[in-house]
């Protein structure tokens, strides 16, 4: 383990390190200086594959690279290949998520290999990090971790999955969206999700969920017809421009634009008198934005 920072090359860290140290000798509070200054333990192969990414980012050469750490070249090529991959022992899981999203696809196989640990949290920040890379790889993997134990790791296997874009995740979120015995939070996700994979398969059942009991699921389900527009979803985004809650009709505005269909345009100008500002404002812009 080693002490890491991306804009921190060995002589900084070194200088910081011994200037903890100088303070106490007690590891605890080394640590705690440490900390206070940027910095994260993690393992050596990942600080050494940060650094050497972010110096060939910064535009250093192979050999000014292998010159600048004392490394030979082909380690340097090693850590430069598009196809390296850190071994699967390491628990990408139990790093910062900032850490392990930031290293890319290297980092994918010992994330997936941590949606499987025994620690909810290692599998929710795995989940998390691999929403964040967005390697089709991880597809798979995220719609099994849909029936973890746990809600909030499936809602992260959810928000990862639309963040991906995969159209294998689409029949897997509709039945995430469709299930009434799943807490509202994890079907406004699904709904969500399917927006951004603009899956035209989920129309009918974010069409359907337009009329969940929960606002939540309602308002993602209209903001993902929105991202889809599919005229199929008109007639019911028309009928949700009179839901109870302000910000269902909002979104419902906003598709209603989206989708640009002339049957919108009527109920929209009757949106113009919306008890709520921001509706109001919304149908405004829409039909000024199609010229309507």
């Amino acid at each position: 383990m080693v002490w890491y920072q991306q804009d921190a090359l060995d002589d900084k860290m070194s200088t910081d390190f011994e200037e903890c140290a100088s303070v106490s000798d007690d590891q605890f509070t080394i640590d705690h200086c440490m900390q206070s200054k940027g910095y994260l333990l993690i393992p050596r192969i990942e600080a050494e594959l940060l650094k050497v990414r972010w110096l060939q980012e910064e535009g250093f050469t192979l050999d000014e690279i292998a010159e600048h750490f004392q490394w030979s070249r082909a380690k340097v090529l090693d850590y430069t290949d598009v196809d390296y991959e850190l071994p699967q022992s390491i628990s990408l899981g139990r790093q910062p998520v900032e850490i392990s999203s930031s290293i890319g696809k290297p980092a994918v196989k010992p994330l997936i290999a941590s949606l499987d640990d025994s620690d909810p949290l290692v599998r929710r920040h795995a989940a998390e990090a691999l929403g964040r890379i967005k390697d089709p790889e991880a597809v798979e993997p995220l719609i099994a971790v849909l029936n973890d134990s746990d809600p909030l790791i499936r809602r992260q296997a959810v928000e990862a999955l639309g963040k991906i874009k995969d159209s294998r995740a689409a029949a897997p979120l509709i039945s995430v969206l469709g299930n009434k015995d799943e807490i509202s939070y994890m079907r406004a996700s699904a709904a969500d999700a399917l927006g951004r994979i603009k899956e035209a398969s989920a129309v009918e059942s974010l069409i359907s969920a337009l009329n969940d009991q929960q606002w939540d699921v309602r308002s993602r389900a209209a903001k993902a017809l929105g991202r889809i527009r599919d005229p199929r979803a008109v007639e019911a985004l028309i009928v949700a421009l009179r839901d109870e809650d302000a910000t269902v009709r909002a979104y419902a505005v906003d598709a209603l634009s989206e989708i640009g269909h002339a049957r919108a345009v009527e109920p929209l100008y009757q949106a113009l008198d919306d008890e709520n500002k921001n509706v109001r404002k919304k149908a405004e812009r829409a039909l000024t934005e199609n010229n309507w």
